[in-house]
């Protein structure tokens, strides 16, 4: 079988006519730039162009293809996909990088068919392609950025992307020294920065070059960064997270935190030694040094060289005492609005490596079949059909089901299929979504195992003063994580005893206790080389039967013959758990005659998540409160006289894990929804109630007046159309309005988004307001449409986009993000926006409807469009 790929003609097996194109390309072409998503045309994260037209490529046969002239993000080329790129990198519209080769293709195939067209045309093409990041508002404004560059006649930017720099293990001198395991000025005068956080898609990698930059007075455009794990974790003093115990972790949106008090002071370090380097060469005064955008000078001799010049003799001098970062309002570089990411390049073209796309002689490609319900196991197996299927090595029983090892990812799946397993469900989570809420909801109401987390007042005398008294009971669904990169690592066994392993894991950590659990060796023996991530939003936290975990387990079976890659599908995904867990709260909240507030109590039912986490969990579980299950309520932002917050763990069988916001998506959906209901109870204002409540948290008040003045609050909407606001505390200070219409079919149109945001200094301001808006889709698409079902049974239906929908470029509202000018320290803003969304959104529901909606998602009450 003959294909034109790129202009070139390759020749394929041609067992493989069959098989999906997305997998000659990837596996057998090693064209890795085209994505896998998820395998049913529902993502369209493999488009291709296919004759000019842009073509899902995980629905393609081969054989459909020979022919025709199939172009991947690695052959485009042309006028028009070098504005749709330029726009791209222009435009910051890159977060995670993974399903961007696929959105500039379908971009670049619409112009071509369409040079100027309108936001219909737009929203409308690009609608089948899903990005879990939510950078749809940025892909619609690069779309229009790109179409008018072409009618203009200018000449694109080209994007191009500069090599990874190679990075090896620190020596031990290395690790000693105060700057080099951070920052190593290089030879041809760039200057690589080693993260200590993963680059999941949040920009850190983008802050972090601006702060290292700003610091050392250089050139940003001379600095590349890269995962610091160095293939070695262990060095805590090194590349650990104080806000998160001191062990390498990226969560808790902590990652600008972190490099702010860290990279400040070990570039500014760094500086001190380049300046003392040059001072001595020419023997003058370190005082009279000056340096600007990498060059430094000594203005009274006229004397002047590059960084480069003097980083050997900086890199063999002490660090002096006393040296200290600069005073952040003399800041040049940070709080700019024009600084361009510094990974976009690399994943608008394709080239970033994602753990999918890691190369090693002699890999093979393992899939799992997971079983049917949570905690089933394999009773036996009949795999004689599966080793027929042409191109399968093993099939291997693990501990989380069965794995086929073959020699691609479509040869592993068709024998996977070809699989006869029973599965002995005598320990398995058998209750279904229903029964499991049902026992969540009996727990709440009863009270009989809470504990108390937080109690201010008296409470029961509080509410029986109250005039008005809400007692309302919220529900919340099991939630996935769904990242556009599904599951997935890879391993390999060296012939010293090393295991390697890489992942795109937000802890190095937690990936070195799962290999080497699963390998049965020291921790010492494994090394991890941190990937870009796909996405994770909390999912990539595990250190124990994960994808890392399962992918050394089959290597081992096979006695470290193969390097080995476990790769999932959507579906094998979706059925290994790790949800946001079920929640239940009854929140009984009352006021006063005048309408003030006199007491709130909120009770919660929910499974734990912090003991998923190592060290995590000891300090977050205290007395039987798990704080990842109360956050949010118990350090909500509001003054309450009276306020009690009782919490109920629930046991369940089902695999939980944090997600974005943790346990804020449900519990501030809880207590915004009770405080929007006692205004209407009371005649309140929805803002005014909260606004008297916040007077104790000036800038979270702050930020909630500046939401309501930018959507007009007060002021009438045109008829059909209403707002709701909600309010958070969460990581900085913010605020939301939402205001929604109906359509002509009775639907929810979610028409605009207005968020104010305090979350500090802000160092990229561009990018805060990309995870801002990049929260809200995430959120939205949860609060509209998310939910994990199981069915009767506990079988596990939900399995892939179909039946887990989220928010689409036709979707989207319209979106304003408010920064508010602070001087405080910088707060994290990847997961900021998200609890504030689902309830700002009911609550403008109910405002145009009169329907409450208390149990999410909206679209199982009333339709959202």
């Amino acid at each position: 079988m003959r294909l034109v790929v790129n202009g070139a003609e390759v020749e394929v097996d041609d067992r493989h006519a069959e098989t999906p194109l997305l997998w000659i390309l990837r596996d057998v072409l090693e064209l890795r730039g085209t994505k896998f998503g998820c395998g049913a045309g529902f993502c369209a994260a493999c488009t291709v162009l296919i004759d000019g037209r842009n073509t899902k490529s995980c629905q393609t046969a081969s054989k459909r293809a020979v022919g025709k002239k199939i172009v991947t993000v690695e052959g485009v080329s042309g006028p028009v996909v070098e504005a749709v790129r330029d726009a791209w990198y222009r435009g910051n519209v890159v977060q995670c990088g993974y399903c961007q080769p696929g959105q500039t293709l379908a971009a670049a195939a619409l112009l071509e068919t369409d040079p100027s067209p309108d936001a219909t045309t737009i929203r409308g093409w690009m609608n089948g392609n899903i990005c879990r990041c939510g950078t749809y508002p940025r892909v619609e404004r690069a779309i229009r950025d790109a179409a008018t560059t072409l009618a203009s006649g200018r000449e694109p930017d080209q994007v191009t992307a500069r090599p990874e720099p190679e990075v090896r293990a620190l020596t031990e001198a290395e690790k000693s020294d105060p700057v080099h395991p951070y920052i190593r000025v290089r030879r041809d005068g760039t200057i690589t920065v080693f993260a200590s956080q993963t680059e999941l898609g949040q920009g850190i990698h983008t802050g972090l070059a601006t702060i290292v930059a700003e610091e050392l007075d250089a050139d940003v455009q001379s600095i590349q960064v890269v995962h610091g794990a160095n293939g070695q974790v262990g060095d805590g003093d090194l590349y650990g997270n104080p806000l998160s115990g001191g062990f390498q972790i990226t969560g808790a949106s902590s990652s600008t935190r972190v490099y702010w008090l860290r990279y400040r002071q070990i570039a500014a370090q760094a500086r001190s030694r380049l300046v003392a380097a040059a001072a001595a060469a020419w023997e003058v005064p370190e005082s009279e040094i000056t340096i600007e955008s990498g060059v430094i000078s000594h203005a009274q001799s006229g004397v002047s060289g590059m960084f480069a010049e003097f980083a050997e003799r900086a890199e063999r001098l002490s660090v002096a005492d006393g040296i200290e970062p600069k005073d952040p309002r003399t800041y040049g570089l940070v709080g700019r609005d024009d600084l361009l990411r510094v990974d976009a390049p690399a994943k608008i073209l394709g080239k970033t490596e994602f753990t999918i796309d890691v190369a090693l002689p002699g890999l093979l490609t393992a899939v799992v079949l997971h079983p049917p319900r949570f905690g089933a196991i394999v009773a036996s197996i009949d795999d004689s059909s599966a080793l027929g299927e042409p191109g399968v090595k093993a099939v291997v029983p693990i501990q989380g089901g069965v794995a086929v090892v073959a020699e691609t990812f479509a040869d592993a799946q068709r024998a996977l299929r070809s699989l006869g397993v029973v599965w002995e469900d005598e320990n398995a989570e058998r209750r279904s979504s229903e029964q499991l809420l049902d026992e969540h909801r009996r727990l709440v109401e009863s009270n009989e195992r809470a504990v108390v987390a937080v109690g201010v007042g008296d409470v029961a005398d509080g509410l029986s003063r109250a005039k008005h008294v809400i007692d309302s009971i919220y529900e919340l669904p099991y939630l996935a994580h769904a990242a556009m990169e599904p599951n997935n690592a890879v391993c390999s066994m060296r012939d010293d005893g090393v295991l390697e392993v890489w992942a795109g894991t937000e802890s190095p950590r937690y990936t070195q206790m799962a290999a080497a659990g699963a390998a049965g060796i020291d921790e010492d023996k494994v090394h991890v080389h941190v990937t870009y991530a796909g996405g994770s939003f909390g999912l990539h936290s595990s250190a124990a039967h994960d994808p890392t975990w399962d992918a050394v387990e089959v290597a081992r079976a096979l006695n470290w013959q193969y390097p080995i890659r476990l790769q999932s599908s959507r579906e094998e995904d979706f059925k290994t758990g790790h949800f946001r867990p079920i929640a239940v709260h009854r929140v009984r909240v009352g006021a006063d005659h005048q309408g003030r507030l006199t007491a709130f109590h909120q009770q919660i039912a929910a499974a734990h998540t912090s003991p998923n986490l190592p060290f995590v969990g000891d300090v977050m579980v205290k007395d039987g409160v798990d704080f990842f299950t109360t956050t949010g309520a118990a350090d909500h932002p509001y003054t309450f006289p009276n306020f009690k917050l009782e919490a109920t763990k629930v046991d369940v069988g089902v695999p939980t894990m944090v997600w974005r916001s943790v346990g804020n998506s449900h519990t501030e959906f809880a207590r915004e929804s009770a405080l929007d209901e006692l205004a209407l109870a009371a005649s309140r204002d929805p803002v005014d109630l909260r606004r008297e409540l916040l007077a104790a948290s000036p800038r979270t008040l702050r930020a909630l007046e500046l939401a309501a003045e930018h959507a007009s609050w007060g002021d009438p909407l045109p008829p059909g159309q209403a707002r709701g606001v909600a309010s958070s505390g969460f990581l900085g200070h913010s605020a939301q309005v939402a205001e929604v219409s109906l359509d002509e079919r009775n639907r929810i149109r979610i028409e605009r988004i207005i968020v104010a945001v305090d979350c500090g200094i802000t160092v990229n301001p561009d990018l805060v307001r990309a995870q801002v808006e990049g929260g809200l889709v995430f959120a939205l698409s949860a609060a509209a449409w998310g939910e994990v079902v199981l069915g009767e049974g506990g079988e596990i239906l939900t399995q892939n986009f179909d039946r887990y929908p989220v928010m689409r470029m036709q979707s989207m509202p319209q979106i304003e993000v408010h920064l508010i000018e602070s001087t405080e320290p910088p707060t994290g803003v990847g997961e900021l926006s998200v609890p504030s969304a689902a309830p700002a959104l009911t609550n403008a529901i109910a405002a145009l409807t009169g329907t409450r909606i208390r149990r999410l998602p909206i679209n199982n009450t009333i339709k959202v469009a």
